[in-house]
């Protein structure tokens, strides 16, 4: 029996030899160099774990191998294009999200930049007022916050559009600076305006409510963030 099992072990560890010697030649005398070859053949074995479906598995190695004899040609290696076998792994069974377009994703952005600059006036507000008593007189009411911030989160994602890379701009760069100009004055338009909003309706809330109420719309943008995939921001 001992006998038996020993053969049987002798056969698999053959069988996997030769299919170590199989996927391995498949990176030989293919234009790689030997230590390029050796990261692909490793990787390939990597892969061949994952769950993913074969048709990808060899998507990702066709593409790979073209790109790593590109790089060749300027003295490139495996390691240098995609780090170890198991950062390269781990970056093609899970892919980073990719960033949307601005035109695309507008209103998640201006979702996004309202609460990001509800966060930082009511923070500010509210800090500023609790150590200084004499900054209550200048200190935004709650509806001139929200006004202010609505007006921003509509604003920003549009004047970032304006100056993407990558865009076809309908108007030249002076056109669009003067927009990004026109639209700051009728920001601090707005914030003149807010100031002579009666309290009635634009009441000034005590210093800790304004910090509650910026720690809660941290949360806010986190999720919006998280949500919608928004690239740069605070939060």
């Amino acid at each position: 029996m001992s006998e038996t099992n020993e053969k049987r072990n002798a056969h698999v560890q053959q069988d996997r030899n030769r299919t170590a010697e199989r996927v391995h030649s498949q990176f030989d005398n293919i234009g790689l160099t030997k230590r390029n070859a050796e990261y692909m053949f490793k990787f390939s074995q990597a892969l061949s774990q994952t769950k993913l479906k074969d048709e990808q598995k060899t998507e990702v190695i066709d593409q790979m191998v073209n790109e790593l004899i590109a790089g060749q040609k300027s003295g490139k290696t495996a390691r240098n294009l995609w780090g170890t076998v198991d950062q390269k792994i781990d970056n093609v069974v899970n892919p980073p999200k990719k960033a949307g377009a601005p035109a695309q994703d507008y209103w998640p952005n201006a979702g996004y930049n309202t609460l990001l600059f509800f966060t930082i006036f009511t923070l500010l507000y509210g800090i500023t007022a609790l150590f200084s008593k004499s900054a209550q007189s200048t200190t935004m009411g709650i509806t001139g916050i929200i006004l202010s911030s609505i007006i921003a989160g509509l604003g920003i994602p549009l004047m970032t559009l304006l100056i993407a890379p990558g865009v076809k701009h309908k108007y030249s760069l002076p056109i669009r600076i003067i927009f990004i100009a026109a639209f700051f004055v009728l920001w601090m338009a707005v914030f003149f305006v807010a100031g002579l909003i009666p309290h009635a309706i634009n009441p000034i809330l005590n210093s800790y409510v304004y910090i509650a109420l910026g720690i809660i719309s941290i949360g806010g943008s986190i999720w919006f963030k998280r949500r919608y995939n928004i690239t740069g921001g605070l939060f």
